[in-house]
């Protein structure tokens, strides 16, 4: 049985989720995220740009707008779910 391939929106959540988690190496990203190095550095350079992810030394870390996004998504999921969608 063929796996199903994640949306682009599910791959962000779970760099988000792996960046609620404290601050981390690309590489340890990429592993917990299950991404390819290269895929996960295009990606996290836009939500750097776009102010969900922080940076320092090196290592990236969730910013409060990335958690308050994070949380809207989890309750969006949720709902979701609560409906059977």
């Amino acid at each position: 049985m063929a796996r199903k391939r994640r949306s682009r929106l599910e791959i962000v959540v779970d760099i988000l989720n792996v960046l609620s988690r404290g601050y981390r190496k690309p590489t340890h990203i990429a592993a917990e995220a299950n991404l390819a190095y290269d895929r996960m550095a295009k990606i996290i350079e836009e939500l750097v740009d776009r102010g969900l992810v922080s940076i320092r030394n090196s290592e990236f870390c969730i910013t409060p707008q990335g958690l308050k996004m994070l949380e809207a998504y989890r309750q969006w999921r949720r709902f979701l779910d609560a409906m059977g969608l």
